[in-house]
C-alpha cells in the first residue's frame, strides 16, 4: 500500500494541469470579449463618423474588410499557437 508522500506527486501535477487548463480558458474568453469590444467599438466609431446605419449597405461595404481582416488574423494566430499533435 502506498502511503500520501508516494502519491503526492500524482495529486499535485494533476491539481497543476487543471490550473493550468483554467488559465488558458481564462485567456481566450478575456481575448473573445476584447475582440468582441474593438469590433464594436470600430463599428460605432463607423456608424458615427459616416453616418450609415448597420441596415445599410454601404455600412458593410465599409465594414465586412475589417471584420474579415480581423477574423482572418485571428484565425492564423489560433492556427499557429495551437499545439500540433502527431
Amino acid at each position: 500500500m502506498k502511503t500520501i508522500t508516494e502519491y503526492r506527486p500524482l495529486i499535485f501535477s494533476e491539481l497543476d494541469a487543471q490550473a493550468g487548463c483554467r488559465r488558458a480558458r481564462q485567456r481566450r474568453i478575456w481575448s473573445d470579449f476584447a475582440l468582441v469590444g474593438g469590433y464594436s467599438a470600430f463599428g460605432l466609431w463607423l456608424i458615427w463618423d459616416t453616418g450609415f446605419a448597420p441596415w445599410n449597405w454601404q455600412f458593410w461595404l465599409c465594414f465586412a474588410p475589417l471584420y474579415l481582416a480581423g477574423e482572418l488574423a485571428l484565425g492564423a494566430r489560433l492556427r499557429r499557437d495551437s499545439p500540433v499533435e502527431d
